[in-house]
């Protein structure tokens, strides 16, 4: 049976399979999926390469006795001048939840599971404050990266067009009838068909031929200072729009 065919669990089912889900979960597991997200929410998109491995081994070696680890905790206090509040108490409680991740690893080793489960879960509550700081940063980094990747998208397409709006100016001076373009209708109607061979011919993309009238009549004519300029200085009539 397919999954879009299987039938769907009732609430009651749903709650039970959750229940044993969570009731089976091992300490081993807790501390592979606390770590996962702090990968995923944190270390992978928020530090460089290894700093978690090296804040791991700095822990590792500190939780070998409480000197050790009263002195790291210390040294932890001591850095909140390298950040901004907000930075300094997100990065304070993924220190922490880590801290408290391997004091689980390490009570489970020595087949001690009350310690062991009383450490990931006050990890887990930390862990999950870190989730829910970095998700809001995250997406706003990827509004701002796309907002990038407009802007740099619209940079593109305007030197793509570069080379067709200086070929509208220049059909609008070698094309220019005696005295001038009498109006914009009998201009936009002869530069359509060589402006669009050009375009066709030198694969400008962005453009359809035939959109050319309307492009240059809406946009081009009367907005682009190239093609402005140059119908401009060829029309006729000065108070021809």
């Amino acid at each position: 049976m397919s999954k879009s065919s299987q039938p769907l669990l009732s609430p009651t089912q749903f709650v039970m399979n959750m229940n044993e889900s969570i009731g089976n979960s091992t300490t081993g597991e807790a501390i592979d999926r606390n770590y996962l997200l702090l990968q995923e929410y944190f270390f992978g998109p928020q530090t460089e390469n290894g700093e978690h491995y090296k804040l791991l081994k700095e822990i590792r070696h500190a939780i070998s006795t409480p000197a050790l680890q009263s002195s790291l905790e210390k040294k932890w206090d001591d850095d909140a001048y390298n950040y901004d509040p907000e930075t300094y108490i997100r990065v304070k409680q993924v220190k922490y939840a880590c801290l408290y991740i391997e004091l689980a690893k390490s009570a489970e080793a020595q087949n001690d599971q009350n310690r062991a489960w009383a450490f990931i879960n006050y990890a887990s509550i930390m862990v999950g404050e870190v989730v829910g700081r970095s998700a809001s940063i995250l997406s706003a980094l990827e509004a701002n990266s796309c907002a990038k990747q407009k802007s740099e998208n619209g940079k593109g397409r305007i030197k793509n067009f570069l080379p067709a709006k200086e070929e509208a100016a220049r059909l609008l001076v070698v094309m220019k009838p005696e005295g001038g373009w009498p109006t914009l209708a009998s201009a936009l109607t002869a530069l359509e068909q060589p402006l669009g061979d050009f375009i066709n011919a030198n694969n400008i993309g962005g453009i359809k031929s035939s959109n050319i009238y309307a492009l240059l009549e809406k946009t081009w004519i009367h907005n682009d200072e190239i093609v402005n300029r140059a119908w401009l200085n060829t029309k006729r009539d000065k108070n021809t729009k």
